[in-house]
């Protein structure tokens, strides 16, 4: 696939998913890029992989198929159900899942995907915070031969952009409404988020991020444009930014990041830079634009532990338990709250001592 090609294909998958009117085909962007036909993506709870939302589907799947595998079938999803444990992101093809064998003796193989004509995969999970998971399959028919390793690598890198905007449509309830994102719909939001050009212009910020803005903490304006208070941050956030909203425009392949800002005081507010389409007229929706999403400090004493995932690179259950201690509860609290042992929580917190670079409980909760 072309750069060009993938630029544009990258740029739509943002346009279908942060639009609710659109999101439903938004897989299709993906059967294109890799030639198929056939895909589905999916919202389920992350313990024991109960589908919650049905993101998208492709045509094979009809109404009667739709239902039958909300229904009964999705349990029975083998691939699903041996990637689920896995710790995520993971992206696995089928066979490194169930050798082909087996799978064709499974009831899921035998009585939904052969009515759907699939028997080849290649799937992901993603972790999506809130105790959701995200699930993805693109497949192909036993005809039509198995996904090589280049359909792996190219599936991996547009499901990492496919993700990331889920997760932000999720934040800003965009699959619960039925229209475009609105100035409405922003304001209502108790997350900060503000919707910058390029050039760090500032397009859109809510009650929660114009609060922000005006305490000079972390972020302020200063021209009409967003800046960081500690001016040796800028640089990074500029780039960032600019990065993004070139993606979501259709222009690059940056994912967006997390970016952990921090006051006088060494406070830290934990920022998430995205690629944003935005679709309303009325704020400039002919610019490459980005979204800047936060927690407001003032209504959530520690960071989402999702948040601190991307942060800090660790694994879901080593965001949670981090969230936890970050909150001042001891060790042996925070293995009771997650439910594990006192010395799987210590070979957790040893994990995140390695990733965070600090050295004791302490300076988790400062952090």
């Amino acid at each position: 696939m072309e750069e060009a090609q993938l630029h544009t294909a990258i740029g739509e998958i943002y346009a279908r998913v942060l639009d609710p009117a659109r999101a439903a085909i938004a897989g299709q962007v993906i059967e294109e890029a890799l030639g198929i036909g056939s895909s589905i993506h999916f919202v389920s709870e992350a313990n024991d992989g109960k589908m919650t939302r049905l993101l998208s589907a492709s045509e094979n799947f009809d109404d009667d198929a739709r239902r039958d595998y909300a229904d009964y079938y999705h349990a029975r999803n083998v691939w699903f159900e041996r990637a689920l444990p896995q710790p995520p992101p993971i992206v696995r093809r089928g066979e490194e899942l169930i050798d082909p064998e087996d799978f064709l003796k499974t009831e899921f193989c035998a009585d939904w995907c052969s009515r759907v004509e699939i028997f080849h995969m290649i799937g992901c999970t993603y972790p999506l915070g809130h105790g959701l998971v995200g699930g993805s399959g693109v497949h192909r028919s036993r005809r039509q031969g198995s996904f090589s390793d280049g359909d792996k690598r190219l599936y991996a890198l547009l499901m990492e952009h496919f993700a990331r905007a889920v997760g932000v449509s999720m934040d800003l309830g965009l699959h619960a409404t039925a229209s475009t994102i609105s100035a409405d719909i922003v304001e209502a939001l108790n997350l900060g988020v503000i919707l910058v050009s390029e050039d760090r212009k500032i397009i859109q910020a809510n009650a929660v991020a114009a609060r922000i803005l005006g305490l000079r903490r972390w972020l302020t304006v200063v021209g009409g444009r967003l800046r960081t208070v500690h001016y040796g941050s800028l640089g990074v956030l500029s780039w960032r930014i600019a990065a993004a909203a070139r993606t979501g425009a259709g222009r690059g392949l940056d994912t967006g990041t997390v970016l952990r800002l921090r006051d006088i005081e060494g406070a830290v507010l934990p920022i998430l830079i995205s690629p944003f389409r935005n679709h309303d007229e009325a704020w400039g929706n002919d610019h490459p634009t980005a979204a800047i999403l936060f927690h407001d400090p003032a209504r959530q004493s520690s960071a989402p532990e999702n948040m601190i995932s991307a942060a800090y690179g660790l694994s879901p259950a080593e965001g949670r338990l981090a969230r936890i201690l970050a909150e001042g509860k001891t060790l042996i609290q925070a293995a009771a709250e997650v439910g594990v042992s006192v010395n799987t929580a210590k070979t957790q917190l040893a994990s995140i001592f390695a990733r965070t670079g600090f050295s004791r409980q302490v300076d988790l909760v400062r952090s």
